[in-house]
């Protein structure tokens, strides 16, 4: 479900905090090319205002989400981290990142975090709209790859250099793969 309400983009917004900041320890560079900042227990950046929120929630309350943002001054998040890196692969039209994933700890490892991926994709289906994300956990590059996300070949990098693992590029760049994407996630989600 898209987050509209200044209330619940703000909790999501804390919830970044909490899970990205206090419990995994992330440490980003102050002068970090997207602008990420903390004020007042949200974690915040230079692309929150043209960014579209989707969250998962249970009884009512917001427990997981993520972001889809398009360029920002002509540029992807990716492009500042990775300036000398050919990424013309990213150079389509409809194209957002997908970044910004988050769950309270009581609802990982479980179907909440294929519900809430499966949103995003359907997000993009929805609105004709392709997609690329950029995680750096091991889990999650598993997950895209079993469901026919393809990983780009020579993007794996650091987003800075004291990052503890590397991230991959996965993309979905046509309507085919999308939908590829939807039956295996649809599967998974459903055991069959």
């Amino acid at each position: 479900m898209v987050i509209k309400s200044r209330e619940e983009l703000d909790d999501y917004r804390r919830l970044l905090f909490d899970v990205y900041i206090n419990e995994l320890g992330w440490k980003f560079s102050p002068t970090n090319p997207s602008g990420i900042r903390v004020a007042e227990h949200r974690l915040l950046d230079d692309r929150d205002g043209i960014a579209t929120c989707l969250g998962v929630f249970s009884q009512g309350r917001l427990v997981g989400g993520a972001r889809l943002c398009g360029r920002y001054q002509g540029r992807f998040e990716i492009h500042g981290y990775q300036p000398h890196r050919d990424l013309s692969c990213l150079d389509i039209p409809h194209l957002v990142e997908a970044s910004r994933a988050v769950l309270l700890p009581r609802f990982r490892g479980g179907d909440v975090f294929m519900s809430l991926v499966r949103a995003v994709f359907e997000f993009c289906k929805n609105n004709h709209l392709f997609v690329f994300t950029v995680p750096s956990v091991p889990s999650v590059m598993r997950l895209y790859s079993s469901i026919g996300m393809p990983a780009v070949e020579g993007c794996r990098f650091k987003f800075e250099p004291e990052d503890p693992a590397e991230a991959q590029l996965f993309l979905v760049d046509s309507e085919e793969v999308l939908g590829t994407v939807l039956k295996n996630l649809g599967q998974l989600l459903h055991g069959g």
